[in-house]
């Protein structure tokens, strides 16, 4: 349930590939100067840049991505929101023991929002068919607008 009192304090995290092809790179060092002006300007109180795997078994329930997703995923039921495309799961051939796998691939860029301790939005994400980027988040905390209210849609996840 939504919080309706004013929060405390807004802070914000990014998620980046440890590895990124240039254009990505470039892409994360402007999110994150976004993120230092709203800091800089009072819409956040904080930011920090925390880097994950590309891809990470479906099964392995104790990885730190893992634990993410399943955080991002609570937060996309209850707002009426879809996590996939931007996380999807893929068969995966392992070269350590020639076994194939599924893999939940993690997108090159997530931010999420936090107020107070509360997730309150992440990005990318779709709702009714329409995606929603980090830039459209980072215009919203710009202009002072609230997170995603929630709602009800179908949704469809990378489980």
């Amino acid at each position: 349930m939504p919080n309706t009192e004013c929060p405390q304090s807004r802070r914000a995290e990014l998620f980046a590939r440890a590895a990124l092809p240039a254009p990505s790179e470039k892409r994360r060092a402007s999110v994150e100067n976004r993120l230092r002006q709203l800091q800089r300007t009072g819409a956040i109180d904080e930011y920090e840049s925390t880097g994950w795997k590309k891809r990470v078994p479906v099964a392995d329930e104790d990885c730190p991505e893992r634990g993410r997703y399943e955080e991002f995923l609570e937060w996309a039921t209850d707002a009426g929101a879809t996590l996939s495309p931007f996380f999807d799961t893929r068969l995966c051939y392992s070269w350590e023991n020639g076994e194939k796998r599924t893999e939940l691939v993690m997108p090159a860029l997530c931010l999420a929002i936090y107020e107070d301790a509360e997730l309150v939005q992440i990005a990318p994400f779709a709702r009714g068919g329409t995606p929603h980027s980090i830039e459209e988040c980072l215009d919203d905390l710009e202009a002072g607008r609230v997170p995603l209210p929630t709602g009800t849609v179908t949704i469809s996840t990378a489980d």
